[in-house]
């Protein structure tokens, strides 16, 4: 890999850190350590916001295809985001399991744990 796609790469990989935190852990509850995300939040708008959030999480899981992840790798994404969005549609405990699942943060840790093996 030459100089700029190792640039072009950490810049993807800057977005994709940003995306995972905002999804995942954007804010703390008080007095608490539990952070949660624009994900949690999302699954709380009846009808749909688990779906939103899905779509959201389908943007790292297409990068992780252009980055060329093992397919391994890439069916793991698949099933996080299904487990989240599918669980997270339950009223009231898939809104617990939303803030504990943070299938972004789990998503961003294989894109790494991949990337890592390539320097």
């Amino acid at each position: 890999m030459n100089d700029e796609e190792k640039e072009i790469l950490d810049e993807k990989l800057v977005r994709l850190r940003q995306l995972s935190k905002n999804l995942d852990e954007s804010f703390t509850i008080p007095g608490t350590r539990i952070k949660f995300g624009m994900d949690a939040l999302l699954g709380l708008v009846p009808g749909g916001g688990d779906i939103v959030s899905g779509v959201f999480s389908l943007y790292m899981l297409r990068a992780a295809i252009k980055m060329n992840l093992p397919k391994r790798a890439v069916f793991s994404m698949f099933l996080n985001i299904i487990l989240d969005t599918t669980v997270g549609a339950i009223p009231v405990a898939g809104d617990i399991f939303d803030i504990f699942w943070k299938s972004n943060k789990r998503n961003l840790k294989i894109i790494e744990k991949h990337l890592s093996k390539l320097d």
